[in-house]
């Protein structure tokens, strides 16, 4: 579900910078209207940079997440052998 919601997210910031990116003046740059200098390989590093650690962010709470489910599913099974199924005869 989480990552569902980040999936949205993500297709809208894509939206929202092809929409911003279409009335450029002339202006190569990845960011249309900037004109510091700042090159966009620096803008692309930066950008790199930023996803790898989200990537991390969010690799880290997947594995806190596969934990916490291994530790409950572990729990639940032993839970579930130490219940004797009755006999017929009982």
């Amino acid at each position: 579900e989480q990552v569902q919601q980040l999936e949205a997210r993500l297709a809208a910031v894509e939206q929202k910078l092809a929409a911003a990116g279409g009335g450029g003046d002339g202006d190569d740059s990845l960011v249309p209207g900037r004109k510091s200098g700042t090159s966009d390989a620096q803008v692309l590093k930066k950008v790199s940079t930023r996803l790898q650690d989200f990537e991390a962010q969010i690799t880290a709470q997947l594995s806190n997440m596969q934990g916490d489910f291994d530790k409950k599913l572990s729990h639940v099974n032993r839970g579930a052998s130490s219940v004797k199924p009755l006999d017929a005869s009982g």
